[in-house]
């Protein structure tokens, strides 16, 4: 029997979605309370642990992760194998970045504020999905699904990634990270979804934020480190871009003094556009979690590998 630790939470009425795979020895445990007792024996680690106490276990051969960044891990042992959960999350932070550029797009913050003061205020002219361009900058899970929301929405869609790709049927232009420059400017709304590496790390400083359209709108899902939090706040003090919306923050949690909570325009949310909020995530997550055991217990290829060296 192979040793399985389960530290992705699993409620009572769902375990048995690991306990009946055969041939796997499962035990749950709580990630918020373990030592490296709990797990020291473990072949398989499915769910996200302390990297320090994963270094620890001599007999571990493969851990899969219940989120889609894995940049924490990628210093394991090279004979440890990495999977994430990539195709979970695709859909839930997809609908909160569509949220994120409505609410900015028809001013509906603001809106909110002068309903706390009792106005009945016409702050007019808004703008609309429907013709205007749109970059994804990371055409990952989440990436591909936002584009291809904001294509069925009316928008001219165009996408950015690593390397030379083949341009999907619902995007108009792909770009790589050398060429994207050439069509930033002309970009209403830009959303970011990357993971963090040497290559994405304060991709987005004050010289390349000054590129994107004035009135433009940035989203940013994937990693706080992608945007230089100071350049930010200098080109959002100036009320160059119409709207910054921030899952992610650098550094996170974002102090309570930040001078970021309180700019104008700018919008945060800490961090929940994926996790475990939707019930379809995390039904996806259990479900790449069983599947990808049984194709290991069944010496198949996995699912999701992550390669160490890139991040993803």
């Amino acid at each position: 029997m192979t040793k399985v630790i389960v530290a992705t939470p699993v409620p009572e009425n769902r375990k048995e979605l690991f306990t009946s795979v055969e041939g796997a020895d499962i035990t749950f445990i709580d990630r918020t309370n373990i030592t490296i007792d709990d797990i020291k024996d473990a072949e398989v680690i499915l769910g996200n642990l302390p990297l320090s106490l994963v270094e620890q276990c001599e007999n571990l051969k493969w851990i899969q992760l219940d989120s889609a960044g894995a940049n924490t891990y990628s210093s394991l042992k090279e004979d440890i194998i990495l999977t994430n959960a990539s195709g979970a999350y695709g859909t839930a932070i997809s609908e909160h970045m569509i949220g994120c550029v409505l609410m900015v797009m028809k001013n509906l913050a603001r809106y909110l504020d002068i309903q706390k003061e009792h106005e009945f205020t016409n702050l007019g002219s808004v703008n609309t999905i429907v013709s205007s361009k749109v970059l994804s900058v990371g055409m990952g899970d989440i990436g591909s699904n936002f584009v291809k929301k904001m294509n069925a929405l009316g928008a001219e869609v165009y996408g950015v990634r690593r390397g030379v790709h083949e341009t999907p049927d619902y995007c108009k232009g792909m770009y790589t990270m050398e060429n994207m420059d050439e069509i930033l400017p002309e970009c209403d709304i830009v959303a970011l979804s990357l993971p963090e590496t040497e290559e994405t790390v304060h991709l987005f400083n004050e010289a390349r934020l000054r590129k994107m359209k004035k009135g433009a709108i940035l989203v940013n899902v994937g990693r706080g480190s992608a945007i230089v939090t100071e350049d930010l706040l200098k080109i959002m003090r100036e009320g160059y871009l119409a709207g910054a919306c921030l899952d992610v923050t650098d550094p996170e949690p974002l102090p309570k003094n930040h001078p970021l909570w309180n700019t104008e325009h700018v919008y945060i949310t800490p961090h929940i556009s994926g996790r475990f909020n939707a019930a379809l995530t995390y039904d996806l997550v259990l479900n790449i979690l069983k599947d990808n055991l049984v194709r290991y217990l069944n010496n198949e290829p996995l699912e999701n590998v992550v390669n160490k060296k890139l991040g993803y």
